[in-house]
């Protein structure tokens, strides 16, 4: 009954909109009581789902293609598919919550990956298995959007951060646990075991949902530009899987000069669509925004350099140094560990109004994690390179958190959901380009043994270090005028 009457409130008492832009301390952050712990977790569930799908068949792949006939190569093509697919209808996606209602909609998102977990371990064929795989990618990434805008509206005023921290935190802790929960399903179940899986997951989200999500506020309808919906996704499908077809082809076997092409066509075709369009798809509130821009971009660039690490890490340290795959796998644990250690207090940073030294300091640690990480490669010490990762972990915890919240404080009430699906899209193309990019360059130069890998890891670590500090350099321009010192 308790819950009941939390659940009441939210929805007669919405948060107040906070300013635009302001990020100063704000007196009411102390009193304001936390988000309703379990709505919390219902959020939470949705997050951890979406985000652990893309990584839980990595350790899989082997038992699946031998079970299809298919090469190794084209198997890659089950984790290309979901993140090209995620990406490319997230701004869809997103704004469907702000049509429909967000509530709704999550519990639509749980609906639809579930009939895509179940269509995928039953799949037929290869083909087929690929299909289900983007139906997962719908519903993931519904529950991606759905998760972050309902944190928006319902947060109290003054705890956003410390709400958006704990969704930062299940993704982080979701990603790195895909794989060995995919290993242990697959040795007890076989490869059909990771596709079932996501059907009790999805039933306990849903339920969850169901008991302590309160219904969204009333608020203006928003029409849906069905047009630059359909080109904005072949715009995002046609960059990402060009981008993910650098280092082998993706879906039907095609090159990047294909699918960049299709990106270039729908991109022609996009700009004049959206120019008469009455409510085109992309919200041109957010994109004149400069704070939410520098808060995109910089989801982007900092989730494409910590990318380029997981790409990176377990080739290198396996393929050129022989390393067993279970050791190269605790190289991760470091910036697990660092990135749960400090994402609760740069989420209080944020709401104490502190995210310009949060996302500096963030940003300056990830760029020192890196350098550590490159002088380890050079100089052939393990000891620096585990400590490396740990400082990347530790700054991309205090970063991200105040990132995301200074963006959806920026966003207007009626497009968070929008706003949710802009800054998604961001972070799952940063992982497209990191993944893509940078195992591209690698697997380009491994023939040339080990020193030939020590200089690529090398590079990319260093090359990661100045990204990191270039975004260190944007987002302190871009909270300076409003925000502390």
């Amino acid at each position: 009954m308790a819950t009941s009457r939390v659940a009441h409130r939210a929805v007669a008492s919405p948060p107040a909109p906070a300013s635009p832009v302001s990020t100063r301390a704000r007196p009411e952050a102390a009193a304001a009581p936390p988000l309703h712990r379990w709505l919390l977790v219902a959020l939470a569930v949705g997050a951890f789902i979406s985000m652990a799908d893309a990584t839980i068949v990595a350790v899989g792949l082997d038992p699946l293609v031998r079970h299809f006939g298919v090469p190794l190569s084209a198997g890659q093509e089950v984790i290309s598919v979901y993140l090209v697919a995620i990406t490319a209808t997230l701004p869809t996606l997103g704004r469907l919550g702000d049509r429909f209602g967000r509530r709704r909609v999550y519990l639509a998102g749980f609906g639809v990956f579930a009939l895509g977990s179940v269509a995928a371990a039953l799949a037929p064929s290869f083909g087929m298995l690929l299909a289900a795989r983007a139906v997962q990618a719908v519903g993931g990434g519904v529950l991606t959007a759905g998760s972050l805008s309902l944190i928006a509206e319902h947060a109290p005023r003054g705890r956003t951060g410390h709400s958006v921290a704990v969704l930062v935190i299940t993704q982080a802790f979701a990603g790195l646990a895909g794989p060995p929960l995919g290993g242990l399903l697959v040795a007890v179940g076989g490869w059909q075991a990771m596709f079932w899986a996501g059907l009790p997951m999805a039933v306990i989200g849903a339920g969850l949902a169901i008991r302590f999500v309160p219904a969204s506020a009333a608020r203006r309808p928003v029409k849906l530009d069905v047009a630059g919906s359909i080109l904005t996704a072949t715009l995002l499908l046609g960059i990402g899987a060009g981008i993910a077809s650098i280092g082998a082809p993706v879906v039907g076997g095609f090159g990047p000069e294909v699918w960049f092409s299709i990106a270039w066509v729908s991109l022609l075709l996009l700009v004049p669509t959206e120019l008469i369009a009455k409510r085109p798809i992309i919200d041109g509130r957010l994109l004149r925004d400069s704070r939410f821009a520098a808060a995109t971009m910089a989801t982007l660039l900092s989730t494409g350099t910590l990318m380029s690490c997981f790409a990176l890490l377990p080739y290198w340290l396996e393929q050129a140094h022989g390393t067993a795959p279970i050791v190269a796998g605790l190289a991760f644990v470091p910036i697990a560990v660092g990135i749960g250690a400090t994402s609760r207090r740069g989420g209080m940073l944020s709401d104490a109004g502190r995210t310009r030294v949060s996302t500096a300091i963030g940003m300056g640690l990830a760029s020192t994690g890196f350098a550590g990480a490159a002088l380890a490669a050079h100089l052939d010490a393990w000891w620096l390179l585990l400590a490396g990762m740990l400082v990347l972990g530790l700054g991309n915890g205090l970063f991200s958190s105040p990132n995301t919240s200074a963006a959806i404080r920026a966003a207007p009430r009626d497009a968070l959901g929008s706003a949710a699906g802009f800054l998604s899209t961001a972070r799952n193309a940063g992982v497209i380009i990191g993944l893509a990019v940078t195992g591209a360059v690698y697997t380009s130069t491994v023939h040339h043994g080990a020193a030939g890998a020590d200089g690529v890891a090398t590079g990319v670590f260093a090359v990661a270090a100045v990204v990191c500090l270039f975004v260190a350099a944007l987002t302190t321009h871009a909270y300076r005028q409003r925000s502390d010192s």
